[in-house]
């Protein structure tokens, strides 16, 4: 080999060095500086995981302390989208393992976050069957794992209408709701929607350390963990004893029961029938369960205590008695003759008394819920004289019960017939119909039991059912204040006159509610029976007592009941005077527990092998 030669392999070998250490100088400062952040980010995501610790939702208490909505634990499936969106075996198998459709995991759940290491849920309360499953395949499923997170529970099952619900925030809900992420759960209905911001808590989150195939190895402080901060708690005016009463006395029926305290205007109890069981939104409601409650013909999705509403028939005749004395448009003189019928142009208005009353004067126009004697004051007071009367007890717009789509109701006056029919398109025979709690005027179960209230006490209060709000953290109760109290601007003399008319129906001896008299108990009502185009007539019945000393009022509404002394009455009457023994002789109630509790207590034993 030639000198030349030999320089030619040693410089080629020199060359080829250089270009083999150039190239991998280039690759390292590839993969350490320009792609570096990147590889590092996921080399941290695989090895290191972020989880959202949910805050337990404040529980609801009702005004003994017992629990109304609480709280227990339930397993949530989440998945990381980066890992499992584009591995098709794993969601396979995690469809199989959930029972969900695989295609929707990939295309609802991850497809829209797919390049996120941020965990999505899956599947809220898991079954144990489910669980079983997936733990069977959990290591072949990298990126999914299980969380534990706090669900509502329900120690009572009751008033579901008046708690309502929690589900997952939909998107349009996300501007009115700042902080909520989609999937996070938000009050839907009832006092979960009006007081969320009360109730939700305060996330915290933990860093976990996970596996290859995505499964957590390690866990504590030395990774990093802020404890969520629980809601704050509701106190209600709600009683449990007398809910259940209601809600039992209701079954089989069509219709609502609204208890209210008088002397501060708290709900005590608040029933609508048909329900539903409040457990089927604590986790995941099926779309089965879902439509077959937006389906069913009865609607027990309403809450007809405060959304439906109905013409109040004969409840009203105190309020518009009331209204013709304190107008001057009669005198506590004044009386009618009922013959059974009253004849205004060329059309007959019937008295409910085939027979007719004969001589009725103002007392035993309410005692006996004469309707000649109110197609007369009817027409006396006029359409805007029949608003007034109405106005004064908040009739004609909601009465602010922290209560989701409360209705208004309606009264009708001259304004509104002038608008609705033209001023030649309406007659005085419209005022005569309406003078009877018929045609157009329509109220609530709410407003109806404050308007009992109202009559017992002469002053309206705002029908309210949270009375505060408790800070377990701070271990602060807040009590609320800003409940409207409204004065009727009547004189004693006057309301008496409704009072004692009212007192009449139950114990004067015409009265229509007579079958309701308990010499241990003393209570006023009203009946009412509203027309119904459409079947049997509504029956309504409204109530306060102790007479001499009123403490609660009652509203009953029982749809196709036929009558109000026949449907209402039973019903009302008995949850009134539930109450007042509930509050007059509580060591008879507690006694009734303790002995409960420890029947229940020999029952299980005996279940003991």
């Amino acid at each position: 080999m030639t000198k030349r030669s030999e320089n030619i392999r040693f410089f080629s070998f020199i060359a080829f060095g250089v270009l083999t250490f150039s190239l991998l100088i280039y690759r390292l400062v590839q993969l350490q500086v320009v792609q570096g952040p990147e590889f590092r980010e996921k080399s941290e995501s695989n090895r290191i995981r972020f989880v959202e610790l949910l805050a337990p939702r404040g529980v609801m208490r009702d005004r003994n302390g017992n629990l109304l909505v609480s709280n227990r634990p339930s397993y949530t499936c989440y998945g990381i989208p980066r890992d499992l969106y584009h591995d098709s075996l794993a969601t396979g198998l995690l469809g199989v393992a959930l029972a969900e459709n695989p295609a929707d995991i990939r295309d609802k759940i991850l497809k829209p976050v797919k390049s996120t290491y941020r965990p999505q849920r899956i599947r809220r309360d898991m079954p144990y069957t489910l669980l079983a499953r997936f733990e069977e395949l959990r290591d072949q499923i990298p990126g999914a794992y299980l969380e534990i997170e706090p669900k509502r529970f329900f120690p009572y099952g009751v008033a579901p209408h008046l708690i309502g619900y929690v589900a997952e925030v939909a998107e349009s809900e996300l501007a009115t709701f700042p902080g909520l992420q989609s999937g996070d759960l938000v009050g839907k209905r009832g006092l979960e929607r009006l007081y969320d911001k009360d109730l939700r808590g305060i996330k915290g989150s933990k860093l976990s350390v996970v596996d290859v195939y995505g499964q957590e190895v390690e866990t504590g402080g030395e990774i990093g963990r802020i404890e969520p901060v629980p809601g704050n708690e509701l106190w209600t005016t709600l009683d449990i004893g007398a809910q259940l009463l209601a809600e039992s006395l209701l079954v089989g029926n069509i219709g609502s029961v609204v208890a209210m305290d008088v002397r501060t205007g708290g709900v005590v109890v608040m029933a609508s029938s048909p329900s539903y069981d409040p457990d089927i939104f604590a986790g995941s409601i099926s779309a089965f369960h879902w439509n077959a409650l937006l389906t069913d013909p009865e609607k027990p999705m309403l809450n007809r205590a405060v959304q439906t509403m109905y013409p109040p028939g004969s409840t009203i005749k105190p309020a518009l008695l009331v209204e013709g004395l304190a107008s001057g448009a009669i005198s506590p003189s004044w009386s009618v003759s009922c013959p059974g019928s009253f004849t205004f142009g060329n059309r007959t208005f019937k008295c409910w008394k085939k027979g007719g009353h004969g001589h009725i004067d103002c007392i035993q126009s309410v005692a006996q819920s004469c309707d000649v004697f109110y197609y007369k004051l009817g027409l006396q007071l006029g359409a805007d004289g029949i608003h007034r009367a109405m106005s004064r007890f908040h009739f004609g717009s909601p009465t602010g019960v922290d209560q989701t789509s409360e209705a208004a109701g309606l009264i009708p006056s001259e304004e509104y017939y002038n608008k609705r029919y033209g001023p030649r398109g309406w007659t005085k025979g419209f005022i005569v119909s309406v003078a009877i709690g018929q045609g157009e005027m329509l109220t609530t179960p709410i407003q109806l039991a404050a308007f009992a209230g109202a009559i017992a006490t002469g002053v309206w209060r705002q029908p309210h059912v949270v009375d505060g709000i408790y800070d377990p953290n701070n271990r602060t109760l807040t009590k609320r204040a800003d409940y409207v109290i409204d004065t009727l601007d009547l004189t004693p003399e006057i309301l008496r006159y409704g009072q004692f008319g009212m007192e009449q129906v139950v114990w004067g001896p015409s009265g229509t509610a007579r079958r309701q008299q308990n010499d241990s108990l003393k209570i006023a009502g009203k009946t009412g029976t509203a027309q119904n185009a459409h079947g049997d007539d509504h029956g309504w019945f409204i109530c306060y007592g102790p007479i001499d000393n009123p403490m609660y009022s009652c509203c009953a509404l029982i749809e196709f009941g036929k009558s109000g002394s026949g449907a209402g009455a039973p019903v009302a009457g008995e949850v009134l005077r539930d109450l007042i023994r509930r509050e007059i002789y509580p060591d008879l109630y507690k006694k009734r527990v303790k002995e409960d509790e420890e029947s229940e207590d020999v029952a299980h034993a005996g279940d003991l092998p």
